[in-house]
């Protein structure tokens, strides 16, 4: 990694981190509604609601365990909960990001997906093999490619790309996941993907 690209490694990361807590929050509460305190008033249909029901039995069931826990410590908010499954989420959607690029590039993965997202091969293949999947939404189906390659790699890299838990109920909206799919194919930061302590440097400057 030259010193150029882990400058910008790190400029990036902190960047993204930003962007991508701000907007999974901001779609956190466009999918659920959660400004409206009670579900069944919130006028959602019978997917998200059911999403929702669950994440709210998730924030009950860390608030009563928290009360549980004594005296003592300085009790956390509905709130708090709620901001530590979005981090949980945008930091998971990144690290898988950044695992990628480091397979792809070090031929761990023939097919990039990562590596220039909605211009690989791995995309277009999917665009030509199955494009009534790509049709009607929103990330035209690399998030769906992104799902897959994922659940194959949980086999080997359960750590890494098994089930999210909660983290999972939180929306990641396309214009989102194309920015840090973008962002990380700069030019500046070839040199990082082939390196072996970036994992750790974006760890680093993620915290």
């Amino acid at each position: 990694m030259t010193p150029e690209a882990k400058k910008l490694l790190s400029s990036t990361v902190r960047a993204l981190r930003a962007r991508l807590l701000g907007d999974l929050q901001a779609a956190m509460e466009t999918e659920y509604r959660l400004g409206v305190v009670r579900l069944h008033d919130a006028g959602l249909g019978e997917a998200a609601a059911r999403k929702r029901a669950r994440l709210e039995a998730w924030l009950d069931e860390q608030l009563r365990a928290q009360g549980a826990g004594g005296k003592g410590k300085q009790a956390r908010t509905r709130e708090d909960f709620r901001r530590e499954v979005e981090q949980q989420a945008a930091y998971t959607l990144l690290n898988r990001l950044v695992v990628l690029r480091l397979m792809e590039a070090s031929g761990l993965r023939r097919e990039p997906v990562a590596t220039r997202g909605w211009e690989s091969t791995s995309y277009k293949t999917l665009r030509e093999l199955a494009p009534a999947l790509v049709q009607g939404d929103a990330s035209e189906g690399y998030a769906l490619l992104l799902r897959l390659v994922g659940e194959e790699l949980a086999q080997d890299l359960p750590g890494l790309f098994g089930s999210d838990g909660v983290a999972a109920l939180v929306p990641v909206p396309a214009g989102t996941l194309r920015h840090a799919v973008e962002v990380l194919d700069l030019p500046g930061l070839a040199s990082c993907w082939t390196d072996d302590m970036t994992l750790g440097w974006v760890y680093q400057y993620w915290n």
